[in-house]
């Protein structure tokens, strides 16, 4: 199977639906979209382990009260309380929060791929 072709079918139909015309994979197999003005959502084709890893950054943690943060963080992300399948972390050099959630490419109905992402917008502005 030919992943990038197979995302690329996804990422144009998802295009078509958002009324962008082109939309594919750069020549690092990334794509970023911009939605509400506000949520950036970076899509990445990892070729060996066979998944569009979809990731936003949330935003940086503060020193004083990470506590708390992170501990919030934790509760949502137990059992995917609020994360709806993602989850979160943190970039350690640059103290930023992201959700990633993986999604396998195996998926035979095209239509779940954008709910996927939907879900995923909603999760990240929450």
């Amino acid at each position: 199977m030919d992943l990038r072709k197979e995302v690329g079918k996804l990422l144009n139909k998802l295009g078509n639906s958002l009324g962008l015309t082109d939309l594919s994979l750069d020549e690092n197999n990334h794509c970023i979209l911009l939605f509400d003005d506000k949520v950036i959502l970076n899509l990445e084709l990892d070729e060996e382990k066979e998944i569009l890893v979809v990731y936003s950054y949330i935003g940086e943690v503060p020193f004083e009260g990470r506590e708390n943060i992170f501990e919030t963080f934790l509760e949502s992300n137990f059992f995917w309380k609020n994360t709806q399948g993602a989850t979160l972390g943190i970039d350690k050099h640059t103290q930023t929060v992201v959700l990633a959630y993986p999604m396998e490419l195996a998926l035979r109905n095209k239509d779940i791929f954008e709910e996927r992402l939907a879900v995923f917008v909603d999760v990240t502005e929450q």
